[in-house]
Parts: C-alpha cells; structure tokens; sequence
C-alpha cells in the first residue's frame, strides 16, 4: 500500500485533486479516449462476427485503435493517480483492472494467432469461428471494462 500512497501524495496527483478543472477535464478526455476505443473495437467485432460491415473485407475495417487507448490509458492513469489512496480496495477497479489486462490478452492472442490469415477472408469467406470467439469476447471484455469503470466512483 506505500507505494500507491506516494502515488496519491505525489505533486502531480495533488494538484489534480486541488484544481477545481482538472479532474473534470481528465475525466472528458477519459470519456472521449473510450469512445474512440470502443468505437473502433466494436466495428471490428462486429464485423467479424458477420453481423455489420459484411461488404467490407476484415482487413479493412481493423484499424488500429490506439489513439483512443493512449488517450484513455493516459487519463485514466491521471484519475487513478489522483484518488489511488481512496479507491485501491474498491473492487470494482480490481474487476476493471482483471477484466482490462484480459481484454488486452485477448487481443495480443488474436494478433498472433487467428489474424494472421485476415487477407484471406472477405467476399464470400466469412472469419473462421476463431475470429468469431476472439470478436465474442472482446466485446463481453471491453463492455465490462467500462461497466466497471462506471460503477468505481459509486462504490
């Protein structure tokens, strides 16, 4: 617990418990990063679980989403940083934070196993049932994430 107390003691969690501006400043770009991450995983799982996007080969649609988490994994550091003291035990940031290092998981196996044949599918190839599982839970995975997420700051 020390080291997360001199994390909630350090200058820069300080100063954004004490600016009337930042928490709330963190916590848009937090929203924002989410919604660009989100966004972008939603239409690859949707598309590889056939059920949008069906013209459009996999390949395409699976653009990386990495300005939504950097944004969101940067807030989101900022807003753990400056409540850590008070929310360490809260158990829905350890369900978030299990459920996050899974979807995370989950995506570097997908990376290194199934996607690797995605120039393959599209027209009339449908994913395989991999893809399917893989795009499955994700969405299951990253839903829980911001579900959890939400419930921290009332529990």
């Amino acid at each position: 617990m020390s080291v997360i107390q001199q994390l909630y003691d350090s200058p820069v969690a300080a100063a954004i418990r004490e600016s009337d501006n930042l928490f709330p400043i963190l916590q848009t770009f937090h929203i924002l990063g989410t919604i660009a991450l989100a966004g972008a995983i939603a239409i690859v799982d949707l598309r590889l679980l056939n059920v949008a996007f069906r013209r459009e080969p996999p390949a395409a649609v699976a653009e990386s989403p990495w300005v939504g988490f950097v944004i969101m994994a940067l807030s989101g550091g900022l807003l753990f940083a400056a409540q850590s003291a008070k929310i360490y035990g809260n158990v829905f940031l350890r369900v978030k934070a299990l459920l996050l290092v899974l979807a995370i998981a989950n995506v570097m196996l997908f990376h290194s196993t199934t996607y690797r044949n995605v120039r393959a599918w599209g027209g009339s190839v449908a994913p395989p049932a991999s893809a399917r599982a893989f795009a499955l839970l994700s969405l299951m995975l990253w839903t829980g994430v911001i579900v959890t997420g939400r419930f921290i700051a009332y529990f």
